[in-house]
């Protein structure tokens, strides 16, 4: 918006005031991601800026954006023994306050249910009893509007309607429907809009005249709009997002923006003196307003409900400080490395593979093995991006089956497959077609929707096999050099301290999940990594760690890896918990031995995971034959509306060396990531994971948060109720035309209670006081979510764990 609103001689027409009071209106707005390349998303990060307990509750929007609780959800934890007496001491004693834990509980019981207090707006005054208001109207008319012009798979009519910027598309839908005025309830409007120029500026600039309202009026006015509609909002948003990562410009946002004020000014155009005088005086009462009184008490409680779960995980941590044994004794005896992503599934897996197998070392490393690519397949799809969402992918991993003529035929025939599958869909939603040309299609799927309701479909979810794929920069095209594939490989190596001690078999293992007929598939894959399976990355870090040249330069950077050490790629189903070795015809015949071993005690640690999974999927009692599959089915089950909780529960996050945490049950709720202070004098391996990993983890731990505390605005809804828009580019729940965002109630809660606690996520570090206050330092993001209480940032110390607080530590 700041470059937007210009005068037609190019000079701008807003005050500096005015421009950034419009931008941190857009700034306000998450982005969202394509249904199949969905990341968890931080809905507040756009306001990192100020402290959470501020800046969690948006002001100006009329839909609830604060991440408490209401007074009910404390009560019930407190009454349950979830919150205790020295954690609500705990939080008093935090804020400042000289109450006591009794007279806190009163004040909790007389807590008024929240209410409503958006900035006002002039359509909510002209509504009609009996009707609907104006601004719920004109709501849904932009939505359609959206939807229309950012559908590019389903949509099949108007589609040159969808040409031009957003504004130009809803002004001529707008122009051309002739009800429009008795639609909204406003006489005149129709007029107004034909009146209007094709010019974002120029329309933007009537409006904003129209509207007369100070800087922080039009900041409020802008949040109250855009989260009408946050589900079109945050879909312009991320692509404005995405836009900038490759280094170009969108502006949709903006662009919806602008729409939003336009009709709001329409409202005031055409409304009586008597209801402009009226909008006036509400907005004299909205800047009078007072903080909800009740924003210090749940704070409060909210903060004593997080020190009840950091209460036991610390003395979880502290317990183990004696039991911790040297990194360099369990490289000695380890049999087998598995590298895991860093996802709070991987903890279960790990812990119970390390109980079955004493000789395997496990390890954590985030950002699917620190390989920046896309993904192309043989055939019609596009690059497929297998990296985490925050970031741009430098390389393209190609696949190929080692046979150029081969690689042709394949493609060639995935490309038909597609064009009649298009032709097919083009003849069936034609205006043209008949209505037997119609029956008769659906009639070829009746064989498959009797198979899919009765469980048949017995399809295994297919990995790909990558080795005899081709890495090649993104952009240009030329082949990777050994150079960058040597920096690739130490990167990695580093990036999780593993530069010495190699066992015989180094196993990368990623994860993914294989759900059946489920929307929001990919949110139960990775959480950072674009909706992504992780077997096509750990295919190729294995490819890169067993290259001879690369293992030559990093003989020379100080980095040997022993001639004995294979390097192994795997995949876990998150949903069954089996983890499948890719690649396996490559491993040598000597070495399979030692692989059918690994093999056989991933499948007895996924046995255990299993068991240990089951009661929180209502699976527990099942023999494990039986529990395996009914496990197994639900990756087919299309109706299957809980297939796994993904990273539901998810709550802290550490850095350290496996010893740590080895044999310690942390509930599958940590992302744990390997670190070692020791191999990192610089400190620039811990600032790379504090300004990376952790922000991304942050992320993860606050979508979960907003799903459940603020599940109207900044989750998904019914699962049950949503209709696919667009191909991929979100869901809908029932007849609203806005996209919901976020996770469904189904992914966070069972039917009868949350199955994620709304906690923010606390870091622990294994690194000295200095090392950590040098990242805080340098990386202003980092500053704002550690300084702003987005997150709880702790450090092992000897004796125990202390946190930072304020600018210095203490002891927890």
């Amino acid at each position: 918006m700041t470059a937007a609103i210009l005068s037609r001689s190019g000079e701008p027409t807003l005050s500096a005031d005015q421009r950034e009071a419009l931008a941190r209106g857009v700034s306000s707005i998450p982005p969202s991601w394509p249904l199949d390349r969905w990341i968890a998303v931080n809905p507040w990060w756009g306001r990192r800026h100020l402290p959470a307990e501020q800046a969690a509750a948006i002001p100006g929007a009329r839909t609830h954006t604060s991440m408490l609780m209401p007074a009910s959800f404390y009560l019930d934890a407190w009454s349950g023994g979830r919150i205790r007496e020295t954690d609500v001491r705990k939080a008093i004693a935090e804020s400042g306050s000289q109450k006591e834990p009794g007279a806190l509980v009163s004040a909790l019981d007389r807590l008024p249910a929240e209410s409503a207090k958006g900035a006002p707006s002039v359509l909510d005054l002209t509504n009609k009893p009996g009707t609907s208001s104006p601004l719920e109207a004109m709501r849904q008319q932009i939505a359609r509007a959206c939807a229309l012009f950012f559908d590019v798979r389903q949509s099949r009519w108007l589609s040159d309607i969808a040409a031009g910027s957003l504004l130009e598309s809803w002004l001529e839908q707008t122009r051309n429907d002739l009800l429009l005025d008795r639609k909204v309830g406003l006489k005149g409007v129709r007029a107004i809009v034909e009146s209007l120029s094709n010019e974002e500026v120029d329309a933007s600039e009537w409006a904003l005249g129209v509207l007369n309202l100070s800087p922080d009026d039009l900041e409020s006015l802008a949040q109250r709009l855009l989260f009408e509609l946050i589900g079109w909002s945050s879909w312009c948003k991320g692509i404005d997002w995405r836009a900038e990562l490759e280094g170009n410009q969108s502006g949709l946002c903006d662009q919806l923006l602008s729409i939003l004020l336009v009709c709001e000014a329409m409202g005031v155009q055409v409304a009586s003196a008597e209801l402009r005088h009226q909008w006036q005086a509400d907005w004299g009462r909205y800047r009078r307003a007072l903080p909800n009184a009740g924003d210090e008490l749940l704070w409060t409680w909210h903060r004593a409900y997080e020190i009840g779960y950091l209460r036991t995980l610390v003395h979880t941590l502290s317990a183990s400080q004696n039991q911790v044994i040297s990194n360099s004794r369990e490289s000695a005896i380890a049999e087998f490395q598995a590298v895991f992503c860093i996802d709070v599934r991987s903890e279960v897996m790990r812990r119970h593979l390390e109980e079955v197998c004493p000789t395997t070392q496990t390890l954590g490393f985030a950002g699917f093995f620190g390989m920046p690519v896309t993904h192309q397949g043989l055939g019609p799809e596009g690059d497929t991006p297998k990296l985490p969402g925050l970031l741009a992918p430098a390389f393209r991993l190609a696949d190929s089956t080692g046979d150029r003529q081969k690689d042709r035929i394949l493609s060639q025939a995935a490309d038909q497959r597609e064009l009649a599958r298009q032709a097919v869909r083009k003849a069936k939603y034609s205006s043209l077609s008949s209505f037997t040309l119609v029956e008769t299609t659906g009639l070829a799927w009746a064989w498959k929707l009797v198979r899919d309701s009765l469980n048949f479909n017995k399809e295994a979810a297919k990995i790909p096999d990558g080795m005899h794929s081709g890495l090649f920069h993104r952009h240009g095209g030329d082949p990777v050099s050994d150079i960058e594939k040597l920096e690739l490989a130490e990167q990695l190596l580093r990036g999780m301290s593993l530069t010495s001690g190699f066992a015989s078999l180094l196993v990368f293992v990623g994860h993914g999940s294989h759900t059946d007929n489920n929307p929001h598939q990919a949110g139960l894959a990775c959480g950072a990594c674009g909706g992504q399976n992780g077997g096509v990355n750990a295919g190729l870090a294995a490819r890169l760690i067993n290259d001879p040249v690369v293992r030559t330069g990093l003989a020379e950077r100080g980095i040997r890896i022993p001639d004995f050490t294979v390097a192994v790629a795997a995949e876990h189903c998150t949903v069954t918990d089996k983890i499948q070795v890719l690649d396996r015809a490559q491993v040598p015949d000597s070495y399979l031995g030692k692989l059918r071993k690994l093999e056989t005690s991933f499948a007895d640690a996924g046995q255990r995971t299993r068991r240990e999974r089951a009661t929180a999927l209502n699976l527990n009692g099942l023999d494990d034959q039986p529990l395996m599959s009914e496990l197994t089915r639900r990756t087919v089950n299309w109706s299957e509306v809980r297939p796994e909780w993904g990273l539901a529960n998810n709550a802290a996050i550490v850095f350290a060396q496996r010893s740590r945490t080895r044999g310690l049950d942390l509930a599958g709720r940590a992302f744990l990531h390997d670190y070692d202070e020791s191999l990192d004098p610089e400190g620039s391996v811990l600032e790379s994971l504090m300004s990376a990993p952790m922000v991304v983890a942050n992320w993860i731990n606050l979508q979960y948060l907003g799903s459940v505390a603020a599940q109207n605005t900044f989750g998904s809804g019914n699962k049950l109720l949503h209709s696919v828009i667009g191909g991929n580019v979100g869901v809908i729940e029932g007849n609203d035309p806005d996209l919901r965002i976020g996770l469904s109630y189904q992914s966070v809660h069972d039917g009868q209670q949350w199955r994620h606690e709304p906690v923010r996520l606390s870091v622990f570090i294994d690194a000295s006081r200095l090392s950590i206050e040098k990242v805080i330092a340098h990386q202003p993001d980092v500053a704002a979510l550690v300084e702003n209480h987005w997150l709880w940032l702790f450090r092992f110390s000897e004796g125990g764990v202390e946190q930072y607080q304020n600018g210095s530590w203490h002891k927890f």
